[in-house]
């Protein structure tokens, strides 16, 4: 015996039988007409086409199959049922057959002999098997000894009286790049009602489908989320997990395991809710896997590791194909279902409460079917006993957290879905009167047929979408956001000119102008007489040479002070032994946007990212080929195997475990190696003599005059920050700043400093101070826009220390108002604004 609709079931089969039913009374009406097949066209355009509108566990099947069967006992009517996967064939086949007893379900390969037709008979088939030019397909397109083609098969049955009805299920999934499949559903099929079901409303496919076939009004029966809930079909919402974590160790979290690790617990807490209830049901955890390779068999390895036997999974993918999927469903001696993308379209498994996804999509398509895995209520839970709380709700954890978006959406279009059946007369209906149809028009019957109405244009029939859509068009508003606001380009002034310096090792005076009488360094330098030469002054007092910090090229020296250095204390060591950092997990309710209050969990660690991060962080120290990064790695792991084994953890002294334990070192606790390369590249950092500062410099265009720049000039290629900081150092009334001269990056006579893992650091400025006790006078200053990047190359600068000139100050522009020192926070590895610069404050920075 079938299943017993509920309440809101029957009144849309009611519905659904009364629409469908007018429709081939009517074509019965008009079979003798001498236009039959154009009179039938009209009548099917208009009355033929029915779509159950239902979230998925609301009994779309159910609802079809009984109008199926109702049809079929006043009509003589021949059924062919489109699933939209093969994998699904048996699963509606065996619905057929246990739900349905009036209908008969058959195989479109081997029970199309014409002679056994009944009305009520159902072919089962998905449109690739009978609509694509392969192999397969063909068999059943061509006759045989004992059968005809299909094609011939529904031949035989029109002119034996059967009407031919067509039901597309999840048909928002069938009709995607099917042309071959319209064209066999309009010209061989050329059915006489249809049937399709979909999860979505409004799908673009569908739409696209009705307009392909001439289809000129769908009658929709629609059936809310709510409906299903109060009926006990379907849990009360589902809600959605997703990880957040900080951006500084979000690299180093394997959420694919952590969201793993979730859907694990909670399965087993759903797992003994059951068992305390007294209910014999053991849920199923579903989890699909992304298309990453080896994807399921590392799944399966966590799974082990999680306490699940290899006879409690199972797997079922394209690749992978397990024969007796639609078995798993009943089959409770399997806890958990590893898939990808087959089984998240159409899968019954009412006792499927946790999904975990670790597949990235933010498509609404896509998150409908995930949330229809876990909607549903298993029977034994649909009785009149209260259930507690947590089993109303299915649980989804997603190891990406942009797939909440796909989800969500869903949620919205699902929501969208409201309950409505399709009205039994309309607007503009079509009627079968005396073996001519005929047009009805706010109830009035026209007086020509519609064949003639429609041949003279005498009316329009529009698509009729819903009798009750509120159809309204949006236009979509872009503008340029960066020319909206204001932005601009703050890119090098395109009018400035590279400073171009030379020296004949002379001082000569400041500012001289070249021109066609001027003698010596302009005409000595060959350039021509619009040329303009700026001289060292001599009215104040500066070096004209300064010094450099150059690193020893010694690298094992070098190698042995970093690992000399290298602090593997207590806190360093314990991070050996860490498989876990705390993060947020936040879980919201989809259907009502209710957000729970998140939980702090253990993410566990991904030991790949953590491989490939701690190799970064060694390739880091070398970006100026002084280390030898393999020797430098060996070293490190040979001192923390001698610090474990004198710790006493003779379990981490492994080969594999020291080389596990040095990485999580140099990932969880980076400022350990940055600290030892620091310390060994100061022990090992030389100061020596850079060369002489130019006499003079030349440029194309006259520049302006500075007060204390030691050419007397603001150089050309000052950006407008540093013009900025220039002209304030030029306007000290406390007479602070003695002079300044523009430090340019890669000169032999410029300032520089070795800094780990990054070129050389030419400061911007280098800065004569009045009484400053550090540096002989000279602080070396560097003006930032930005003052944290993401290789860490502003950090390092913040922390530079020349060994003459001392700390390096670096200096910010706030609102292009007034200037903030930069100073670097240990505790949270980033630069911070630290105070008002104050010129005096400069003597003991």
């Amino acid at each position: 015996m079938g299943i017993v609709p509920k309440g809101f079931q029957l009144a849309a089969i009611d519905n659904a039988y009364s629409v469908l039913s007018d429709c081939l009374s009517d074509i019965e009406k008009v079979r003798l007409s001498a236009t039959f097949d154009a009179q039938k066209k009209t009548i099917v355009a208009h009355k033929g086409c029915l779509l159950f509108e239902a979230p998925t566990g609301t009994g779309k099947t159910l609802m079809a199959g009984c109008t199926m069967e109702e049809l079929s006992k006043k009509h003589k009517i021949l059924w062919f049922w489109f699933a939209p996967f093969s994998g699904l064939i048996d699963q509606a086949t065996n619905t057929v057959k246990a739900e349905f007893p009036k209908l008969t379900a058959k195989s479109v390969d081997t029970e199309r002999h014409v002679a056994n037709l009944r009305s009520g008979d159902v072919f089962i088939t998905t449109w690739s098997s009978v609509a694509v030019s392969n192999a397969e397909s063909r068999k059943v397109r061509q006759n045989t000894e004992t059968m005809p083609s299909i094609d011939e098969m529904i031949v035989y049955a029109k002119k034996a009286g059967f009407h031919i009805g067509v039901v597309v299920d999840e048909s928002h999934h069938s009709f995607r790049g099917q042309s071959q499949a319209f064209s066999f559903y309009k010209d061989v099929i050329n059915p006489d009602i249809t049937i399709m079901a979909t999860a979505t409303p409004k799908d673009v496919d569908v739409d696209n489908f009705i307009q392909s076939h001439d289809i000129k009004y769908v009658h929709r029966i629609s059936v809310s989320r709510q409906q299903g809930i109060d009926a006990g079909l379907l849990k009360s919402g589902v809600k959605v997990a997703v990880f957040k974590a900080n951006t500084n160790i979000s690299g180093l979290i394997d959420f694919r395991k952590t969201a793993l690790q979730c859907g694990v617990r909670t399965h087993r807490e759903i797992k003994q809710i059951l068992a305390d209830q007294g209910q014999n049901i053991t849920p199923l955890l579903l989890i699909q896997a992304d298309s990453s390779e080896d994807s399921i068999k590392q799944i399966t390895n966590w799974l082990h590791e999680f306490g699940f036997r290899t006879e409690n999974i199972r797997v079922h993918t394209a690749d992978e194909p397990d024969p007796h999927l639609i078995a798993i469903a009943h089959d409770e001696s399997v806890e958990a279902l590893i898939f990808k993308m087959s089984v998240a379209t159409g899968f019954d498994a009412p006792r499927a409460f946790t999904l975990v996804s670790m597949r990235t999509s933010r498509d609404s398509d896509f998150g409908i079917q995930i949330v229809g895995r876990i909607m549903r209520v298993d029977k034994r839970l649909q009785g009149d006993n209260p259930i507690p709380e947590q089993l109303k709700y299915g649980y989804v954890f997603l190891s990406d957290k942009e797939g909440q978006t796909g989800l969500t959406s869903a949620a919205q279009r699902i929501n969208a879905i409201k309950s409505e059946l399709a009205p039994l007369t309309r607007m503009t209906d079509v009627v079968a009167i005396d073996n001519d149809v005929h047009y009805v028009n706010n109830g009035q019957i026209s007086l020509f047929t519609a064949e003639q109405e429609e041949a003279s244009g005498h009316t329009e029939v529009a698509e009729v979408d819903s009798p009750t859509s509120n159809a309204s068009e949006e236009k979509a508003y872009q503008f340029d956001l960066f020319n909206f606001w204001g932005f601009v380009n703050e890119a090098t002034d395109p009018y400035s000119t590279t400073l171009s310096i030379e020296t004949d090792g002379h001082i000569g005076t400041n500012g001289t102008k070249g021109t066609a009488g001027t003698a010596g360094a302009t005409e000595a330098a060959g350039r021509t007489p619009s040329s303009y030469t700026y001289r060292l002054r001599t009215d104040i007092s500066y070096p004209r040479q300064f010094k450099r910090a150059v690193v020893s090229l010694d690298n094992s020296k070098i190698l042995t002070e970093i690992v000399n250095k290298f602090a593997f204390d207590e806190r360093t060591l314990s991070a050996t032994q860490q498989s876990a950092t705390r993060i947020l997990m936040e879980q919201t309710e989809i259907f009502e946007g209710r957000r729970d209050r998140p939980h702090e969990i253990n993410a566990l660690l991904a030991q790949v990212e953590i491989d490939k991060l701690a190799q970064q962080s060694l390739f880091s120290t070398n970006r100026d080929g002084i280390i030898d990064i393999r020797s430098l790695h060996a070293a490190l792991a040979a001192k923390l195997q001698n610090e474990l084994e004198r710790m006493g953890w003779m379990h981490m002294t492994t080969p594999d475990k020291v080389r596990e334990g040095l990485h999580k070192i140099l990932v969880l606790r980076p400022e350990a190696l940055k600290k030892a390369v620091d310390e060994a590249i100061a022990l090992n950092t030389e100061v020596e003599n850079a060369s002489f500062i130019p006499d003079y410099i030349i440029t194309d265009h006259e520049l302006a005059y500075s007060r204390l720049n030691i050419y007397g000039v603001y150089p050309s290629d000052l950006n407008t920050w540093e013009t900025a900081f220039a002209e304030d150092m030029d306007n000290d009334l406390d007479d602070i700043i003695v002079w300044w001269h523009r430090n340019l990056p890669r000169k032999d006579y410029s300032v520089c400093l070795p800094l780990p893992g990054q070129p050389n650091f030419y400061p911007d400025f280098i800065v004569g101070i009045k009484n400053r006790t550090r540096g002989n006078g000279i602080l070396l200053v560097e003006v930032k826009r930005v003052i944290n990047d993401e290789n860490q190359n502003a950090q390092l600068k913040a922390q530079a220390v020349h060994p003459e000139y001392k700390k390096v100050m670096m200096v910010y522009w706030e609102n292009e108002d007034r200037w903030l020192t930069v100073e670097y926070d240990e505790t949270h590895d980033k630069n911070i604004l630290d105070r008002v610069l104050r010129f005096d404050s400069m003597q003991s920075y």
